[in-house]
């Protein structure tokens, strides 16, 4: 069965002294949701980022939604953490560099310890928009031999990359931790660079002369490591996007959109 997101009306305040976060602040007892990516994760385009960008709207999904009662949280997870800690502008290289240090060492601290309820329960990625938007500079003038050595340079870099990211994030945080990687959408045809659309949707989805696309290249990777894949490509229309001279980003109707891609994704 999907589940759809609703967004919260009311926040969930924890009252936690200061003096305990102080002595405790990496093994504190309650689960952790983890994000890591691009301005998606970041909420560029939203209104309030920090509350309508598709992180936190998926914050308040598990916090009310996600049962953490098999790993010894007796009152399920409604005490979720949110670490954030993707970067607007971040590839599939960079998130390697700055993005991973910081994620295993969450979960080594995490998932390997001793107690269950204060493990990583979910992670989220969007990663490889960055790698590839460049493309459609390169081939603006159709998909040339030129275009063609370029786009498959990008894959097999996004490939590469993204193999390890998900691999390693599967080693240290275990078989229990939920991980969930999405796939794009096309955000051209609100923007200024509409009639590259079709180009956007081959790049993504594959078509004459590319059988695979970057979305294609997630989902396989995202199988081989037991992840599971949120699909936005095809569910954002022109009124979901900041349009304009904005050819990335989603607004917050894209946004509500992009969390509930996350909930269905989510295993029952």
């Amino acid at each position: 069965m999907k589940r759809t997101f609703v967004a919260a009306s009311v926040a969930i305040l924890l009252a936690i002294p200061s003096a305990a976060l102080a002595r405790t602040p990496d093994h504190a007892s309650v689960p952790v949701y983890l994000a890591l990516g691009d301005s998606l994760s970041t909420g560029v385009g939203a209104s309030t980022p920090s509350q309508t960008g598709y992180v936190p709207l998926f914050h308040e999904y598990l916090r009310r939604d996600l049962s953490c009662e098999g790993r010894g949280a007796s009152e399920g997870c409604a005490a979720l953490r949110l670490d954030n800690i993707g970067v607007s502008g971040a590839t599939t290289t960079s998130l390697l560099r700055d993005q991973m240090p910081l994620a295993l060492a969450q979960l080594e601290a995490r998932n390997q310890d001793d107690n269950p309820r204060n493990n990583v329960e979910v992670i989220t990625i969007d990663i490889g928009g960055n790698d590839a938007f460049p493309l459609l500079q390169v081939c603006g003038g159709g998909v040339t031999v030129q275009c063609a050595a370029a786009i498959q340079e990008t894959f097999t870099r996004i490939a590469q990359n993204l193999t390890l990211t998900l691999t390693q994030l599967r080693a240290a945080a275990g078989p229990d931790t939920e991980i969930i990687v999405m796939t794009y959408y096309n955000p051209l045809p609100g923007c200024v660079f509409a009639p590259a659309a079709p180009f956007g949707n081959l790049v993504l989805e594959g078509g004459p002369g590319l059988p695979a696309g970057l979305n294609d290249i997630i989902r396989a990777i995202a199988a081989g490591v037991d992840a599971s894949v949120a699909e936005t490509f095809g569910r954002l229309g022109v009124q979901d996007l900041v349009g304009g001279s904005d050819c990335l980003h989603a607004d917050d109707s894209g946004y509500e959109i992009i969390a509930n891609a996350f909930a269905e994704a989510l295993p029952n």
